[in-house]
């Protein structure tokens, strides 16, 4: 069927929403580029976005225009009917609002999830949980709160029953963090679950597929960082912390100048002029208004030094290699992470069976920016996990890799939120 206005306005709405959030000024001086678009989408878009619209081959898209284009090819997410002829401005408020109530929704999920206690090797796990249906433990990165997953725990929650924790509740070596996980589901009376696991919490997914192959069902790792052999691609920010994170353990006192040296303060550097060079750095930013959540490892010397103690651990240890029975794994990498590595290691790979997916354009933080699309590909993989190669029906920003090779874009060092 032809593309319509309305359709066409909807793949616009979540581009534009999400690059003016992290660069408000994006539009001001820039076109948006489309092929082929809808009759009258010039003057919609100008009503509604105050953007300009511009027909253009392919070949002259930047990336902020390429991920318009995936988003046209994808589902219709049109919720906002239009009902006043052309007041498209009309028609654009009426999406902000809604999607105002989902962030308010998923911003207040913790007061409406249950409070739960397990027990682990002599220490408790406090937990949330809610929902009926099948069991999803949501393991969280080092060193940080459950409130990271709300926005995607809000969309798994429909007929399942999710579970998540903060990670500073099960720190200290691996196994305790692999016990937490045997006493929720203890707590929880099952005996097999699904897992998701962020960053860090990627690789403690791994080694309790490891650990427990017939506790876990399947396995979703989001952004995975994982300890790298030499021959492995890591980010310039992986090595960096990898370093820091040695230091500090080694050499507690450091902690103060370490602190100073991953927090610094400065705000992003204005856009480039160069067009292409521009869309990319508007995507790769990371969010306003998420500092506190992202930097709670960082927020001050002593939770560095757990934190460092913690991490440098994790990373000495190798993961695992699957075995007969192990569950299937897939992963999902942000094209512009430039925290983790987008490409998994190599030891990774046996795990994956060409289940490797690289999310257009986004950065480590999908879960909360994206979480529509993270949990449509969890959703679609954890009904069929057995099923060959990529999840069927998933959306069009994801590129499904056999190999899990070069994502495309470069990593230089982050500051900041940037977390593990």
């Amino acid at each position: 069927m032809p593309e319509t206005l309305e359709a066409f306005l909807s793949a616009v709405h979540r581009t534009f929403t999400e690059v003016t959030r992290k660069a408000p000024d994006y539009f001001a001086g820039r076109p948006l580029r489309a092929a082929g678009p809808p009759p009258g989408a010039r003057e919609a878009v100008r009503a509604a976005f105050g953007a300009t619209l511009r027909a253009a081959d392919r070949e002259e898209f930047t990336a902020v225009d390429r991920l318009l284009d995936l988003r046209r090819a994808g589902p219709d997410g049109a919720d906002g009917r239009q009902e006043d002829g052309d007041d498209w401005a009309g028609w654009r408020r009426r999406l902000d609002r809604r999607s105002a109530v989902r962030s308010a929704r998923a911003a207040r999920l913790a007061g409406a999830m249950d409070r739960r206690e397990a027990r682990a090797a002599g220490s408790r796990v406090r937990y949330r949980a809610g929902g009926q249906g099948p069991l999803v433990v949501l393991l969280t990165a080092l060193g940080h709160t459950d409130e990271v997953w709300y926005p995607l725990a809000e969309r798994l929650l429909p007929g399942r029953r999710v579970v998540m924790w903060d990670a500073e509740d099960a720190a200290g070596p691996a196994e305790r963090r692999l016990d937490a996980v045997d006493a929720v589901l203890a707590a929880e009376g099952v005996r097999a679950c699904d897992v998701v696991g962020w960053c860090s919490g990627a690789q403690s997914a791994v080694e309790y597929a490891h650990r427990r192959p017939a506790a876990v069902r399947a396995a979703v790792l989001l952004h995975g960082s994982y300890p790298r052999a030499a021959t492995d691609p890591a980010s310039a920010y992986e090595r960096n912390l990898a370093s820091v994170c040695a230091s500090v353990a080694a050499r507690p006192h450091r902690a103060g100048r370490a602190l100073r040296m991953l927090t610094g303060g400065e705000g992003p550097a204005p856009l480039p002029a160069d067009e292409h060079l521009a869309a990319v750095e508007a995507l790769a930013r990371v969010p306003p208004g998420l500092d506190a959540v992202l930097r709670h490892p960082f927020r001050d010397a002593d939770a560095l030094v757990r934190y460092s103690r913690t991490l440098d651990g994790l990373w000495r240890r190798p993961l695992p290699e699957p075995a007969p029975g192990s569950p299937p794994l897939l992963s999902l990498a942000g094209e512009l992470d430039r925290v983790a590595a987008p490409e998994p290691p190599a030891a990774l790979a046996p795990w994956l069976a060409g289940r490797h997916g690289v999310l257009v354009g986004a950065t480590h933080y999908s879960l909360l920016e994206r979480p529509e699309v993270v949990a449509d590909v969890c959703r679609a993989f954890l009904d069929d996990p057995t099923a060959a190669g990529p999840p069927a029906g998933t959306t069009g920003e994801v590129r499904w890799t056999e190999s899990g090779g070069p994502a495309g874009t470069g990593h230089r060092p982050v500051r900041a939120g940037a977390t593990r």
